[in-house]
Formats: structure tokens, C-alpha cells, sequence
């Protein structure tokens, strides 16, 4: 039976992979600095151990844990222009060096998976984009990201710890926060399921990598126990589909209407427009995405149809 840490196991993804974990029966336990989001695993409350800490003061709490899933972290480029721009240096990059720290001192045979994104590459001139792709950053949640991912390779490198880079594409699927736009495709998966039109960016005419949550959990399964230590895989699906296709099966579901908008200037500057990612080293190891975009966006309508008829 496996001891597994997820940090920031109360979020979005981190909800999803601790009750696959419980599933999968590990002894997993959970660390979150605050409790705000415990409805994410009320399934399996009683099955795990929740420890509400700030990575930043993490320690022993890594003693004995075989696997480390590192999912705690900002999620988006807005802490600048919101006057926090120390939030994504903060969250990113002191956390992560205090889990590298912990881990050194007291648990150096943990395999330790640390969740990056696609924002490190900026915009890519060439697709799909790889592992040896140029990183262009172009706001602080990118650069912090991969300053991150340079700590943990150099930790691999002096100190020999196990530690893989899962760079996840645009992840979607039920149960993500929808309260505002930073929360992306499933924010307007619930717009539409009330009833209001939706506002896309340049008619959706740009390639994106969406992928459903539950294949990324199955993917950072796979590389705790698959992937070669520090190497950096790509999370998504691989495939050329432009932002209109997926938009336009939410509107075959929900019947709402399209209005075509120009970004935000603060878009136009740190936005990427055109993202595919090569899967191939994640495929190496076995894993495929299961869920289709067409499957896995009607099961987050059926979820967000189904908070709304409860509400």
C-alpha cells in the first residue's frame, strides 16, 4: 500500500487525483493551507489525512510518503495587474523550494511529481511543442512556473531526488470553481448552461490543447510510476482542434448564441493564441487520453445543468 502527499489536493485537479487515489486504496494524505475547497473531496473525507499548512512550512510532513504529487500553485497571469505581483514568486517558487528542502532532509527516496503548465513556452512559433521547444514566458505565472521546474531539476541533479515535470495543457472537466473568467472554458461551459451567449476571442479561429481532468489524473498516475526522473512530459491531447469546434459543440448542447470579441489588452500582451502539445513521451509510457472533447464537455454540462437545477 502506497503513503501518497498531494499538495493542493483540495483544488480543481488535487480533488480528482485524491479520491483516484483512494480508489486506487493508497494511504493518501492531503495538504492545503486553507479548507476553502473541502467540498472537492467530501466523498472521501473520512478516508484521508487533511493537514491545513502552507507548503512554504512544509517538513516532516514528507517522511514516509512514497509518491509527492506537487499540484499547489497560482493558476493564472492576473496577480500582476491585481498588485500581487509576489503572489506567483510566493506560491510558485518558495513553495516548491521548501517541499524540495523537506524532501532532501527527509524523505530523499519519495518520487515527486510536480505539476508545471504550458504558459513556460510564451508563444511557440513551431506545433506541436515539445519538451526541447523554446520557453518564452510571458507573464509572471509562466516564468515563476519554470523557475520552479529549474529548482526541481537542480534538486534532481546535486541530490539525486526522483522528481518528473508534467506540463498540463488547458484541463476541463466538472467540479472546477466557475465563479469567475479566470476559470476558462469551464466558465463558459456555465454560462451557456444559463442561458447567456457566448463571448469568444477572435471567432475561437486558433488551436488550443484541451484535455479532460480525468486523463490527467490517469497521466500523473502514470508518471509517478513510469516517468524518468528529471524529464519534462507535456499533459494534453496532442491534436489540432481549433477553440471554435469545442465552442461550437456547447452551443449544439446548450443552443446559446456566439458573439465574436477582441481580447483585452492584458490578453494581447501575455495571452498564447495558437497551443498543441507532443504527447508522445507520456504516450511511451503507456498512458492515452480515454475521454473525447465531444464526451468530455457534455459530462461538464450535464454537472454544471445539474448544480443549476439544485440550486
Amino acid at each position: 500500500m502506497k503513503n501518497v502527499l498531494i499538495l493542493g489536493g483540495l483544488g480543481f485537479i488535487g480533488g480528482y487525483l485524491s479520491r483516484k487515489c483512494v480508489e486506487l486504496g493508497y494511504n493518501v494524505t492531503i495538504l492545503s493551507r486553507s479548507d476553502s475547497k473541502i467540498e472537492n473531496i467530501k466523498e472521501i473525507r473520512d478516508s484521508v489525512k487533511l493537514i491545513i499548512k502552507d507548503v512554504k512550512d512544509i517538513g516532516e510532513e514528507v517522511k514516509d510518503q512514497d509518491i509527492i504529487f506537487h499540484l499547489a500553485g497560482s493558476t493564472d497571469n492576473y496577480a500582476i495587474i491585481d498588485g500581487e505581483p509576489y503572489k506567483d514568486i510566493d506560491m510558485n517558487c518558495n513553495s516548491t523550494i521548501a517541499l524540495l528542502e523537506a524532501c532532501k532532509n527527509y524523505s530523499p527516496k519519495a518520487k515527486i511529481v510536480f505539476a508545471s503548465t504550458f504558459f513556460v513556452n510564451g508563444r511557440p512559433k513551431d506545433l506541436p511543442v515539445g519538451p526541447n521547444s523554446p520557453t518564452k514566458p510571458l507573464g509572471l505565472y509562466g516564468a515563476t512556473r519554470l523557475a520552479a521546474e529549474h529548482f526541481c531539476q537542480i534538486y534532481s541533479n546535486i541530490f539525486d531526488l526522483d522528481i518528473v515535470i508534467a506540463r498540463f495543457t488547458n484541463v476541463f472537466g466538472p467540479k472546477e470553481i466557475i465563479s469567475k473568467k479566470k476559470a476558462g472554458f469551464n466558465y463558459l461551459i456555465n454560462l451557456a448552461v444559463n442561458g447567456n451567449e457566448l463571448k469568444v476571442y477572435g471567432g475561437g479561429e486558433f488551436y488550443r490543447d484541451y484535455i479532460y481532468v480525468e486523463d490527467v489524473i490517469d497521466a500523473c498516475l502514470t508518471l509517478a510510476d513510469k516517468g524518468i526522473s528529471g524529464k519534462v512530459y507535456y499533459v494534453g491531447r496532442g491534436e489540432f482542434v481549433k477553440f471554435k469546434e469545442l465552442v461550437d459543440i456547447i452551443v449544439k448542447e446548450t443552443g446559446v448564441l456566439i458573439v465574436n470579441i477582441n481580447p483585452p489588452d492584458f490578453h494581447l500582451r501575455v495571452g498564447i493564441k495558437d497551443f498543441v502539445s507532443d504527447v508522445s513521451d507520456l504516450k511511451s509510457l503507456g498512458w492515452y487520453p480515454k475521454v473525447s472533447l465531444d464526451e468530455g464537455i457534455k459530462k461538464t454540462i450535464a454537472f454544471y445543468r445539474n448544480l443549476k437545477n439544485i440550486g
